[in-house]
């Protein structure tokens, strides 16, 4: 199958996202068929922000029959610094076709011609293998490396000396948001084009999320002050895989073990929920956070190998 039997033509504003949402969600459950985590329709739109234009900004390819194939695209979204984002969505059966060098290509000329002040084209896992094959072709390399990490043995889980003075607790909510996002921020803030995230986008994300999955917070004080935190989270209905996310200790504070007691207190809390696996993710480059989350028995699933490349 070649990908010349497309025609490719602007998005049609008229669809909404509907057509976007349900060729990213099959694209993403071929590459990783445990996620629980797909798309909604007001993710889409607010992963996209407000400025981002469909029949401006991305492409359809369409087969002779009229049917849509593929998407492509560029998110002006400010979610990573001094760069737009590469949206893309390919059918799982096109995988293995010219369609994912065809996909690139146009996301290129798009970035070309609106101008795009940087690009970041991302790949999810080993059966992305044509999308990379294509950009290392064209001679980009990855930027970044993100590794999926999973927990199924218990037994070496272990509960961390809590420092004196520290108190780590469990929210089912939060009701000022301001505290975890400043810790967030200061802590991540030398990461990979990492951009602060304001309290009214957490919020967003945090409605967002609880559509799906329910969601509780592990937090860490010195007396009043958060000094670090966390948020868990799982399908209730489908409550077999958990997932932490965003870890974060405020520099000051690291090497303590509070990061270990955040761990063990959000492993508790899953495993209690019935979760059998756990996962999270991690930067390559982030040997503390690897180290720590090695200790605990995660281990990484090379597989799923998330790669950054910015293509422009």
């Amino acid at each position: 199958m070649k990908a010349d039997i497309f025609n490719i033509k602007p998005y049609d504003d008229s669809l909404g996202v509907s057509i976007l949402i349900d060729l990213y969600n099959k694209m993403k459950k071929y590459l990783n068929p445990e996620t629980t985590a797909l798309i909604t329709e007001e993710a889409t739109h607010a992963f996209l922000g407000k400025e981002t234009v469909l029949s401006r900004d991305f492409l359809m390819f369409e087969n002779n029959q009229g049917d849509i194939n593929a998407i492509a695209g560029i998110s002006r979204a400010p979610i990573i610094k001094d760069v737009w984002y590469a949206f893309y969505a390919v059918l799982p059966e096109y995988f293995k076709s010219n369609l994912p060098g065809e996909v690139i290509d146009a996301i290129l000329n798009l970035g070309n011609n609106l101008n795009a002040p940087g690009l970041l084209f991302q790949t999810f896992g080993v059966l992305c293998a044509p999308f990379d094959e294509k950009l290392e072709k064209l001679g980009f390399n990855p930027v970044n490396y993100h590794w999926s990490m999973h927990l199924d043995d218990f037994n070496s889980v272990s509960q961390p000396t809590i420092p004196e003075g520290i108190t780590i607790k469990n929210f089912k909510d939060l009701e000022d948001y301001t505290p975890y996002i400043a810790v967030f921020n200061e802590a991540f803030k030398d990461s990979f084009m990492f951009l602060p995230i304001t309290k009214s986008y957490w919020k967003t994300m945090e409605n967002i999320l609880k559509q799906t999955f329910t969601i509780e917070y592990c937090m860490a004080y010195e007396d009043n002050k958060m000094v670090g935190g966390c948020f868990i989270q799982f399908n209730p209905e489908q409550n077999q895989i958990g997932m932490i996310s965003n870890l974060c200790v405020l520099p000051n504070y690291q090497h303590r073990k509070i990061g270990s007691g955040l761990l063990a207190l959000g492993i508790d809390i899953l495993q209690k929920r019935g979760c059998k696996t756990i996962e999270l993710s991690v930067d390559t480059e982030n040997e503390k956070a690897l180290s720590l989350y090695r200790r605990f028995g995660f281990r990484v699933n090379e597989k799923l190998t998330q790669k950054s490349f910015q293509i422009m």
